[in-house]
């Protein structure tokens, strides 16, 4: 592995420098101990039982394996926004997060920092301040995962949110450059549900172990959405909870491809209410749905410096 990077599914074989970066982006060599991070927030938008009422404790990582051209977070998917720190840096960052009383340590497209983060997450559980209050693991992924990477971190995670995104080939390749996505995914997701079979919620009914399975609807592609909760039923995972998201927001600045002309407005209640409808249809128990008013720019996090307070906006590092 040292000789070029394989942990994603694209397995590009990047040495990861600058003049080798990873098809991620990175250029934080292969067992380094370097990061890059956009930001990190006590993050008040996730879903309520992550975020609940004092925010989860969001650590926003620079670049992307997968690079939706539609992404919401394209300054630090694709542009790479952020600073490089060291292991020792982010922990001590990761307290400041933990300091101010969130329920989680969210863990945000951080695929590509795989080979790394279980020793950095040892090294924080075994920190006193840690064993003082233990909080959950997120490991906040846009599903595009190897199986490797996803057993790996087996003993880290407690919580999995993976998006899935696509089911048909040429979508996830005009999208995301990936015909791959839906074979890899599933799999990624059948082996995160092996882990953490059981969804279970403490008393004030935050997450602390379990599968979360979020899916953007997209504009156009309704009936796609609808392929995934078929695979989902079929391979029964009716009982996980299911989020559905109506947030898609066109962004500016992003190349769309002229197949998807789509992609330039938001989606439709009608569109919405058929992926809704259709999951429930399908029996599934648990669905997580949104008010049309959060497809709106502002609750895009504006990633203007490494510390972002809970509305999504720069702070002063502290």
């Amino acid at each position: 592995m040292l000789e070029g990077c394989l942990l994603c599914p694209r397995r590009c074989g990047a040495t990861r420098t600058t003049a080798d970066p990873g098809r991620c982006g990175s250029e934080e060599p292969l067992q380094s101990g370097l990061f890059r991070v956009a930001s990190l927030m006590r993050h008040c938008w996730e879903e309520p039982c992550i975020s609940g009422s004092d925010g989860s404790g969001a650590v926003f990582f620079s670049g992307c394996a997968l690079g939706c051209c539609f992404c919401q977070n394209s300054s630090i998917s694709h542009a790479r926004q952020g600073i490089t720190m060291t292991e020792s840096e982010l922990i001590e960052a990761i307290f400041k997060l933990h300091a101010q009383g969130v329920h989680n340590l969210n863990l945000v497209t951080a695929s590509h920092y795989a080979d790394r983060l279980p020793q950095l997450i040892s090294r924080i559980k075994n920190d006193m301040r840690w064993q003082q209050r233990p909080i959950p693991i997120i490991w906040n992924s846009s599903g595009y995962e190897t199986r490797e990477s996803v057993i790996a971190l087996a003993n880290h995670v407690d919580v999995w949110p993976p998006d899935f995104k696509f089911f048909d080939q040429q979508l996830a390749k005009a999208l995301a450059d990936a015909p791959d996505y839906f074979s890899v995914a599933s799999q990624a997701i059948l082996t995160m549900h092996a882990l953490q079979p059981k969804l279970i919620l403490n008393e004030d009914g935050m997450v602390q172990h379990g599968l979360i399975i979020r899916h953007l609807v997209l504009p156009g592609h309704w009936r796609d959405s609808c392929r995934l909760l078929d695979y989902l039923a079929e391979h029964k995972l009716n009982d996980v909870l299911l989020s559905l998201m109506c947030q898609y927001t066109p962004q500016p600045g992003i190349g769309q491809p002229s197949a998807n002309p789509e992609l330039k407005r938001r989606l439709t209640t009608f569109e919405y209410r058929k992926v809704i409808d259709y999951a429930l249809d399908l029996g599934f128990t648990r669905v997580l749905g949104q008010n049309r008013g959060s497809a709106d720019a502002a609750y895009t996090p504006d990633f203007s410096s490494v510390w972002l307070n809970p509305e999504g906006r720069g702070t002063p590092e502290r």
